[in-house]
């Protein structure tokens, strides 16, 4: 009577695995379904010798985002970097830097909007091309794109060559 009650369970617990296990759809949905601008804050030294620049103050960054002024940054301080979205419905972002002594700096990023598809079950992403990026000139000395291409990577995409 043990053994066939032994059987019983085992087969119980076999079968409440497979159950378990077979409700898994094996599907896995990124989490992160946005393709992020990563830019890097960067200076030239008197040696002409690139170095990755921290920059001292405060800095709000604003976007237009369908037709309104949206703040993405608030007040971020001490940064040598950013990760930033980029719009799906429009082919140009304008992107305001606010410095603390109340300067600014405009960084258009020209960009191509390009479908992914990931699978039925999580339909599509959205990745991106920088085409071309424009700035002006309060902090802003140069502007150099490093990988064109913006998915789900952690690569920088935008060096920003700042002024001393």
């Amino acid at each position: 009577m043990t053994s066939r009650i032994a059987k019983i369970t085992s087969m119980l617990i076999a079968a409440t695995c497979i159950v378990i296990c077979g409700c898994d759809g094996g599907y896995d949905c990124s989490i992160e379904n946005t393709a992020y601008n990563r830019i890097g804050f960067y200076n030239i030294d008197s040696n002409n010798l690139e170095s990755k620049y921290e920059f001292p103050g405060v800095l709000t960054i604003s976007m237009v985002i369908n037709g309104r002024d949206s703040i993405v940054v608030n007040r971020i301080y001490g940064t040598s970097d950013l990760k930033l979205p980029v719009s799906y419905a429009n082919e140009c972002d304008t992107l305001t830097f606010n410095y603390e002594n109340g300067a600014k700096d405009t960084l258009f990023v020209k960009h191509e909007n390009i479908p992914y598809f990931v699978s039925m079950e999580c339909g599509t992403a959205m990745y991106h091309r920088i085409l071309s990026v424009g700035h002006t000139n309060a902090y802003i000395d140069s502007v150099a794109i490093v990988n064109d291409y913006i998915d789900y990577d952690y690569d920088e995409n935008i060096k920003l060559y700042l002024v001393q």
